[in-house]
């Protein structure tokens, strides 16, 4: 009976390990502000493991399964209507990134939205917008999870 039992636990102990994962992020992108930028490929991996690690896989540096990331483009895209002294700004904040998994390889794409609405004319040129980037940065790393299908 002791050996049955013991048997039976260390099988259940196989069993029962959950499947680990690592995570790694490129930034590839070549034009604008962010080319070669280490920070957002830092914040897109931060992002990235948290989404995995809610799906139930293990971050293990040195596991067999890699899930990778190549930022291709970050950019403001900016459309703006006047009328008189009225003015409507739309900064639309656009990521396009491929991963791998496994053999699949998939390209996604995200966009974020700043809505800016004035009396008087301001040019900020387009610059990026905290929560919009933020936002972005999650739908594309959700998008990455959902077509790769982890």
């Amino acid at each position: 009976m002791k050996y049955v039992l013991v048997i039976s636990s260390f099988l259940f102990t196989i069993l029962v390990s959950s499947q680990t994962i690592n995570t790694k992020v490129n930034n590839k992108i070549v034009f604008g502000d962010l080319a070669g930028n280490r920070d957002i490929s830092f914040g897109v991996k931060n992002i990235l493991d948290e989404l995995v690690q809610d799906q139930g896989y293990d971050l293990y540096e040195d596991s067999e399964s890699v899930l990778v990331v190549d930022l291709l483009y970050f950019d403001v895209i900016r459309k703006s209507t006047t009328v008189g002294f009225a003015t409507k700004t739309n900064n639309q904040v656009e990521i396009i990134a491929e991963a791998s998994f496994n053999g699949k390889k998939k390209k996604v794409s995200a966009t974020a939205d700043n809505i800016i609405t004035s009396t008087i004319v301001l040019n900020n040129g387009g610059t990026f917008n905290q929560q919009s980037v933020s936002v972005a940065l999650k739908k594309v790393c959700e998008q990455i999870i959902k077509k790769l299908k982890l």
